[in-house]
C-alpha cells in the first residue's frame, strides 16, 4: 500500500475528498496531544486544550500553501499557535474565577444556616481535614503558588514574588489542580 504524503492529503482534501482530512486528523492527533499535555487552560480542562489544538490543525489544512514549507512544519506551528493563543487569552483574564466566586462565609451561611453546635464542630473538622489532605498532597512550590493565586495575585505578581517564570507557575497550578481533584475521586 502506498503511503500518501501530508501535502498530497491536503491537496485531496481541498479538492473535495473528506476522507483525506480524516487521515490527516488521525496522523496529527498525537502531535496535538503532545503539545496540549504540557499546558494549562484556566477554567478549562485537557479536552478543551485538545479542541483548541485541533482548531489549529483545521486552520493549517485550510491555509497551507504547497511549496512554502512542509505541511508538518506548518501544522505544528498552527497547532502550537492555537494552543498558546488560547492559554494567553484565558490567562489574561486569570482573576475571572475569583471575581465570579462566592465568599467562603457566604457559601457556609447558605449551606449551614440552621446548624447546631455539634454539626458546626463536625463541619469545621471536615474542612480542617480537607485542608490537611490538600497540604499533604501538594509540594511546597505548589502550595506557595496556589496560596498566592488564591490571594488574588496575577501570574505576573506570583512570578515576581517567587522568582519563577510564567510557565513554571502555570505548571504548578495545573499539578495542584489535578492533585486536589484526585482527593475527591
Amino acid at each position: 500500500m502506498e503511503i500518501i504524503s501530508d501535502e498530497q492529503l491536503v491537496s485531496l482534501y481541498k479538492s473535495g475528498d473528506a476522507t483525506a482530512f480524516n487521515i490527516i486528523y488521525d496522523r496529527y492527533t498525537k502531535t496535538v496531544k503532545y503539545f496540549a499535555r504540557n499546558l494549562y487552560l484556566l477554567g478549562a480542562d485537557y479536552e478543551d486544550l485538545l479542541q483548541e489544538g485541533m482548531l489549529g490543525l483545521i486552520k493549517a489544512v485550510n491555509l497551507y500553501k504547497e511549496g512554502e514549507s512542509s505541511f508538518r512544519t506548518f501544522a505544528t506551528l498552527c497547532i502550537k499557535s492555537s494552543l498558546y493563543t488560547a492559554v494567553k487569552k484565558y490567562s489574561a483574564n486569570n482573576l475571572q474565577p475569583l471575581n465570579d466566586s462566592v465568599e467562603y462565609d457566604t457559601w457556609l451561611d447558605k449551606y449551614f444556616v440552621n446548624e447546631n453546635p455539634e454539626d458546626e464542630t463536625i463541619r469545621k473538622e471536615a474542612v480542617n481535614e480537607l485542608i490537611k489532605l490538600i497540604s499533604d498532597k501538594l509540594s511546597k512550590t505548589e502550595q506557595k503558588v496556589l496560596n498566592l493565586y488564591l490571594e488574588g495575585l496575577s501570574y505576573e505578581e506570583i512570578s515576581k514574588s517567587l522568582g519563577m517564570n510564567f510557565k513554571s507557575i502555570d505548571n504548578a497550578l495545573q499539578r495542584a489542580r489535578k492533585k486536589i481533584k484526585s482527593i475527591g475521586e
